[in-house]
Formats: C-alpha cells, sequence, structure tokens
C-alpha cells in the first residue's frame, strides 16, 4: 500500500448522525450519536441538550428555570428528582439512548411540572443475544465510582440492567458570612470550613415479555440510596446590640435514596398505533437526616454556654401509588385522539428528635422542638387530547382535569392541627406546528402547569444546625399555577443544528422561599423562636413572577471528524411578593455553554467544554457570575471496545470565589464561598456482546410530575420557588 493511500485510510471518518430533532412538543438529544457519551456521565451529557444548563453548583434548569420535571423512561423518578446531581452523576452515559426535552407537555402529562420536562431514556434497542459495558473512574478530589450495563433478548423475553457505584470527596472549601441589622444596629460575622464524602448505589432493570404481537408486559425495578457526611467549622463574632463569640463544630449525616417498582401491560389493536396500556407503580422515598454541634469559646450574651451541645434527627418520607389507563387512537394519517384516567394516593411524614447537653450531666429530650408532619394527598384526573397534521401543518390540543383531596396533621408543643382541604383543576395546553422546509420547522404553544408542594416545602422541622440562621416549611403552603406561552424555530441539517425558542411565562401565587429576622417571641415554646436576631427561612405563596426569555442552540459540524456547539439563554425576570412591596427584584440573567470535539487518526479524540453563568434574578438574593471550563482526551482502542478518558477542570485556579447577597426588611446579609475547582478525572469503559434483533417496550407509562421537589442549592425563577438565601 502506497503512503499516500494509508494517509487517506487513517484519516476516514464515518459520518456523524445530527444529535437533535425536533418534533411537534418536544425535542430529542441523541446520547448513542454522542462520541464522548461512552467515558462520561449523565450530569456531563445534559450540559450539551438544548435549552438544559447546569450552574456551578450542578443544579440543573431548564429553559433558565429550576422548576420542571426530571423523568427515566418516560416516567417521573422522585429518586432522581430529590437528589439529582448526585444519581445523574452516578450513571454512566453510555447506557442513555435519548433525551428529551418537552417544553410543550400536553393534556396526558400530570398538571404539575410548571417548567417542561427532560425525559432519559435508556431503553437501548436489544437484540437476540446481549450487549453490554463495563467502567470505571476516579478524580483528584478523592472520588471514584464503577459502572455496568447489560442488555439481553432472546425470543419474546428482554431484559435490561443498569448498576453503579459512587464515591464523592468534596476537599475543605473555606467560607465568610457577615449581616448587618440596621434597628437595632447590630453586625454578625462568621467563618468557616466544610468538607463532605458519602457514595451510593444505584441500579434499574426492566424486564419486558412479548407473548404475541398483540400483547405487552414490562416489568422495572429501580434503586438508589447511599449517604454524605460532612464536617463544618465555624467561628463568630457579634457585635453591637448583641455581644457575643463562639467556636462550632457540626458533624451531619444525610441518608437519601428511593424505590420504584413498575408494572405496564400494552394491548395492541389491528389498526397500526392504537394501543390501551394499564399501568401501575409504587414509590417509596426516604429522606432522613441528622446532626450534632458543639460550642465551645462562648463568650458574652450568646444563646449557648460553653461546652452546650445539641443533637437533631428527622425521619422524613413518603409512598406512592399509582394507577393509569391510556388510550391512543390514530384514526388515519391526519387525525389522532388519545385518553386516560389516573389516581394516585400519597402518604408523606416527617419526624423528629431533638436533645442536648448543657457541658455536664446527661443529654436530655427537647419536647419543645417538636415539629411533626403527617400529609395524605388523594388526585383523580382524565384528560383527553387530539393531534391533527396535514401537509406541513400541525395542531395539538387537550384539556386535562384534575380532582384533589388532601389531609395535613402537623404537630409541635403549641398546636395539634389537621386541616383538610380539595380543590379542582382544569387545565388546557395547545401547540401548532408549521413546516417551512425540509429540514426548518417553527412551533408556537401555551399551557397552563401546576405545582403541588412536596414534603421538602411542607414540612415544619427546624434546622437549626447553624442557631443564627435556620430554615424550616410551611405545611399550609398552596399549590400554585403558571401560564406558559413560547415559539420555537428549529433548523436542523447534517452540518448544522439551530434551534431558538423565545418564551413568555407568569404565576401570581408562586410558592417563594424568603428570609426574615423577627423579634424573639419570650411566648414561644420553641427555643429556636425566642431567640433575637435569627435569620429565618420558609416558604409562603407570596410570589407574583413573570419572566421572559430566550434560549439558543447551534451545533455545527464543518468536518465529520469535527464538532462544536453552543447551548445558552438570556431571560428578563420581575418578581415581587403579594405581601411586602419593599421585596422585589428584577433584571437580567444569562447562562452559556459551548465546546467542540475532534476526532484524530487512530482513534484518538480531543474535546474541550466551558460555560459562564450570570446572576440568578430572585426575590431577594443576588449572586456572582460563575463560569468552569474543561479539557479532554480519548483513545478507543481493541476494536472501539475498550475507551480511556482524562479530563482536567478548571486547572487554571484552585477553587472559585462565588457571593450570594440577600436584603431583607432591615438587614442584608453577604456569603461568600470559595469552591475547589480544579480536578483531575481519569475514566476506563470497556463493551461487549452482539445483537440481532430489538427488545420492546411499552409506549406508555405512568407520569407523576404533579410534585414541587425540595431544593439543593436550587433558585427558582419565574416559574416558582426563588430561593431567599
Amino acid at each position: 500500500m502506497s503512503e499516500s493511500s494509508r494517509l487517506l485510510d487513517e484519516l476516514s471518518v464515518t459520518a456523524q448522525a445530527p444529535l437533535v430533532k425536533v418534533d411537534i412538543d418536544k425535542l430529542t438529544y441523541s446520547a448513542k450519536d454522542d462520541p464522548e457519551a461512552s467515558t462520561s456521565n449523565v450530569l456531563d451529557l445534559l450540559r450539551k441538550v438544548p435549552l438544559v444548563t447546569i450552574d456551578g453548583e450542578e443544579n440543573i434548569q431548564l429553559k433558565g428555570s429550576s422548576n420542571f420535571k426530571i423523568y427515566l423512561n418516560g416516567k417521573p423518578s422522585n429518586m432522581i428528582s430529590s437528589n439529582p446531581a448526585q444519581v445523574l452523576k452516578s450513571m454512566p452515559a453510555n447506557s442513555i439512548k435519548d433525551v428529551e426535552v418537552i417544553t410543550d407537555p400536553g393534556a396526558k402529562y400530570d398538571a404539575e411540572g410548571v417548567g417542561g420536562i427532560i425525559n432519559i431514556i435508556t431503553d437501548k434497542r436489544v437484540d437476540d443475544g446481549y450487549t453490554g459495558s463495563v467502567g470505571a473512574n476516579g478524580d483528584t478530589f478523592g472520588g471514584y465510582g464503577g459502572s455496568a450495563y447489560l442488555a439481553t433478548k432472546y425470543g419474546k423475553v428482554g431484559f435490561t440492567g443498569n448498576a453503579s457505584y459512587f464515591q464523592h470527596a468534596q476537599p475543605v472549601s473555606e467560607s465568610e458570612f457577615a449581616r448587618e441589622e440596621f434597628n437595632p444596629q447590630n453586625n454578625l460575622t462568621q467563618k468557616g470550613s466544610s468538607e463532605s464524602d458519602g457514595g451510593g448505589l444505584f441500579f434499574t432493570t426492566a424486564l419486558s415479555y412479548e407473548p404475541d404481537t398483540a400483547n405487552l408486559f414490562n416489568l422495572s425495578l429501580s434503586h438508589f440510596g447511599g449517604k454524605f457526611n460532612s464536617l463544618s467549622l465555624q467561628d463568630a463574632v457579634s457585635q453591637g446590640g448583641r455581644n457575643y463569640s463562639y467556636h462550632s463544630r457540626s458533624n451531619s449525616i444525610t441518608h437519601f435514596g428511593g424505590l420504584s417498582l413498575a408494572a405496564d401491560y400494552q394491548r395492541n389493536f389491528k389498526r397500526k398505533g392504537e394501543m390501551l396500556t394499564l399501568s401501575y407503580r409504587f414509590e417509596h422515598d426516604p429522606n432522613d437526616s441528622e446532626y450534632e454541634s458543639a460550642y465551645n469559646d462562648v463568650k458574652g450574651d450568646f444563646y449557648y454556654p460553653n461546652g452546650y451541645k445539641q443533637r437533631s434527627e428527622n425521619n422524613a418520607g413518603g409512598d406512592e401509588h399509582t394507577g393509569q389507563l391510556d388510550y391512543v387512537n390514530p384514526l388515519n394519517g391526519r387525525h389522532n385522539i388519545e385518553a386516560g384516567l389516573k389516581y394516585i394516593f400519597r402518604d408523606n411524614s416527617s419526624r423528629g428528635d431533638h436533645s442536648y447537653y448543657m457541658g455536664s450531666g446527661d443529654w436530655m429530650p427537647d419536647p419543645s422542638r417538636l415539629n411533626d408532619l403527617d400529609h395524605m394527598q388523594r388526585i383523580t384526573s382524565g384528560y383527553a387530547g387530539y393531534t391533527y397534521r396535514q401537509g406541513k401543518m400541525g395542531l395539538k390540543v387537550g384539556l386535562r382535569g384534575e380532582n384533589t383531596n388532601q389531609e395535613i396533621h402537623y404537630m409541635n408543643n403549641d398546636l395539634d392541627t389537621i386541616v383538610h382541604s380539595s380543590f379542582f383543576d382544569l387545565v388546557p395546553s395547545l401547540t401548532l406546528s408549521y413546516q417551512l422546509g425540509m429540514t426548518q420547522t417553527l412551533r408556537g404553544g401555551y399551557n397552563m402547569r401546576i405545582s403541588r408542594p412536596g414534603i421538602w416545602y411542607l414540612n415544619p422541622y427546624i434546622d437549626d444546625m447553624d442557631p443564627n440562621n435556620i430554615s424550616y416549611g410551611n405545611p399550609e403552603l398552596d399549590g400554585e399555577q403558571q401560564h406558559n406561552f413560547n415559539i420555537n424555530y428549529g433548523s436542523f441539517s447534517q452540518k448544522i443544528n439551530f434551534n431558538a425558542t423565545v418564551s413568555y411565562a407568569f404565576t401570581r401565587n408562586a410558592v417563594t422561599r424568603y428570609s426574615f429576622i423577627p423579634p424573639g417571641d419570650p411566648n414561644s415554646s420553641n427555643e429556636s423562636f425566642r431567640r433575637d436576631g435569627v435569620t429565618h427561612s420558609t416558604y409562603a405563596n407570596i410570589g407574583r413572577n413573570q419572566m421572559v426569555g430566550t434560549n439558543l442552540y447551534v451545533s455545527w459540524t464543518p468536518t465529520p471528524a469535527i464538532r462544536t456547539y453552543l447551548n445558552g439563554g438570556v431571560s428578563y425576570t420581575d418578581i415581587q411578593s403579594t405581601e411586602n412591596d419593599q421585596l422585589r427584584n428584577s433584571g437580567l440573567s444569562g447562562r452559556a455553554y459551548g465546546g467542540f470535539s475532534w476526532t484524530l487518526p487512530k482513534d484518538l479524540r480531543l474535546g474541550a467544554n466551558s460555560g459562564i453563568f450570570l446572576n440568578q434574578v430572585q426575590l431577594q438574593t443576588d449572586q456572582s457570575p460563575y463560569y468552569f471550563y474543561s479539557f479532554s482526551v480519548m483513545k478507543s482502542m481493541f476494536n472501539k471496545k475498550l475507551d480511556l478518558s482524562l479530563n482536567v477542570q478548571n486547572f487554571l485556579s484552585k477553587s472559585q470565589k462565588m457571593t450570594s447577597t440577600t436584603t431583607g426588611s432591615g438587614f442584608r446579609q453577604e456569603s461568600i464561598n470559595y469552591q475547589p475547582m480544579r480536578n483531575l478525572r481519569l475514566s476506563v469503559t470497556y463493551r461487549f456482546g452482539e445483537l440481532k434483533s430489538s427488545m420492546k417496550r411499552v409506549q406508555r407509562g405512568i407520569v407523576n410530575d404533579d410534585v414541587m421537589e425540595g431544593e439543593s442549592n436550587t433558585q427558582q425563577t419565574a416559574s416558582g420557588t426563588v430561593s431567599g438565601e
């Protein structure tokens, strides 16, 4: 072979498939066609998905909002929603087929989940025979993990399984806090450090049985469980109206996880596409936490004496049962109708236990801090939808009705209260689409969404690990309603993918987090409420929010070996309190994420990614910008069965300064955190198996997207919750 021929063979690269496609109500990102998916995790993969961004604290946003739902294979996953960053980091991206971004949820989806839906599809095409992969990774923070994926199909039976283990380590981060009170004048400063570690196990399995072409049975089981340990040290000084200082040491443990069991039956009729689906799902979601704090070197008029210690445990969680019936009938090539019924029963609870140690003697229980909760909810719903397609035109319209009955029983040292409530919501949706050309589509839509507060928002348990800053939920919260309008233009070709969205959303009764400093109540039975100079953070239906924004996604493949992309958006948000005219904030926020990959000869691939996130507009809080960047190199070997990847992130600086400023009635406070960023990660993945024919999964299943999940350092914009810290 001549030298020129040999070089030509080395440089030949298979043409890359488009990563994004558009439908009447959603965008789909093809994970299986992403060359970096073989050695990355799902959280990294989401950074490239149109309309999705991830900030510096690994909070996921859809169209600039954190109020959305995450599904796994078309079904809501409380496991993911309760701890999305950790769960998605534990899932290998090579087990994912597609990521769907549903910006216009139709009538078949629960009315809750105001911002839209991210649906992660793991059911790859599985052929007669088997296919699978194993992988491992480690980083310089001290974290490590492993994963395994297996899919088999023989005749009428198919099985897929995905398991992963992760161990996370967060190096020591330094923090500063300063609060100024104006009336009376007082200044509080805190300096501290924290570090954490922990790990968990995630697995999901699915079994499919197709006795004939008319019947299909699916059974799936998912589990996620683990814990995190953290150590915090703090020195505090208060001067002015209250003069004291102290040193504290706090150890905390957070247990998280979930169990999901689902069964589906699909009946196919003679008409192609006509089907009846019957589904049941059970979910168990524990969320327990505990901490112990000790106070030493106490001087002045502090709340606690020198040597004081306190312990607190909170056992929270819930069970959920869902039954659903769906029917879809494509009357002909132009018309499609769908209808369904659904019933959800939720049983949530929270139990707390508190004790203290005065520096000598025995530990004593503290019944004054009792805050227990029982929450039962029954939701009955029905929907009908119609889709029409004619030539270049498309129409999708639907109507959903939901009736909710709930009982909330909360108990503290002052009250033992039971609240019954019921309400009915009628939720319309409309989407129009027009195909401008072979590769261009214009879409417009409206939908109304509601969001019911979950246990995180309702739980009255008081977290006072930092006695100067306490937080708790509000069991008297109501659901919120949001109206969404959007226009979307997409152009997709072999070399250039372009998608732009303009949207407007407003809500009048948003569940909003807010902070305030009340005077101490000497008559309160709860010790936390008797103290002066304490910042309280809780939730209320006080938000009147509106947001207008634009989102842009562009990918360019100039040659089969090179792919570049840009994903981001800009929005203007106006937030105000319905109860306090002085609490109002507005302004611009933005986010951008981009990168490229370059395939070289000898199966070598280079990649680079970077992003910047500007201030997220919140009711009381402004934040400093955040940026990050990473470079990677990947080598495939043994006929592309083995992949080795090396990734380095923010190598120019050890940490990044993040500032958050909160203002309220009579106070202003600033938090500074120096977040460790420089990290090096090594990953290895090995694939094996053979394929012949595909496995099937039922096309419809249970989707519960109605619950507003808890925040994990998240900030909500006009779509709902707004952090006030």
